[in-house]
């Protein structure tokens, strides 16, 4: 994986989890997991990008606009790199480590239909 699909997943990730307005435990176990799983091959320090990122997705969620540019925007970089598959088994990981409720569900199709756009 590209640092920049990397970056992405991450992206993502932190937008996904202001859906529901609740960060259980659980998702935030299953968050540290995949961000160590995914790893940093940055001289940019990972921290300062998590917060960098997690500050963007906040900003995000409240327009519909921005959320659908910023999706559209990050999962062009993830079909780029052929990282549909890992990405989408994170943010389910992530989002379902307790329980999918409607509007997770909602994001992880919206992402489906643009990381397999044919199918």
């Amino acid at each position: 994986m590209t640092q920049d699909c990397r970056q992405v997943l991450i992206e993502l990730l932190f937008l996904s989890l202001y859906l529901d307005n609740k960060l259980s435990m659980a998702e935030d176990d299953v968050f540290g997991e995949a961000l160590e799983s995914l790893g940093w091959e940055s001289p940019y320090p990972r921290d300062k990008f998590i917060f960098s990122a997690f500050g963007e997705a906040r900003q995000v969620a409240t327009d519909a606009i921005r959320t659908e540019d910023f999706l559209n925007s990050r999962t062009g970089v993830i079909r780029r790199d052929g990282q549909e598959g890992e990405a989408m088994t994170w943010l389910s990981r992530v989002l379902g480590s307790d329980g999918i409720s409607k509007e997770e569900k909602r994001f992880l199709e919206l992402l489906e239909a643009r990381l397999y756009p044919e199918a």
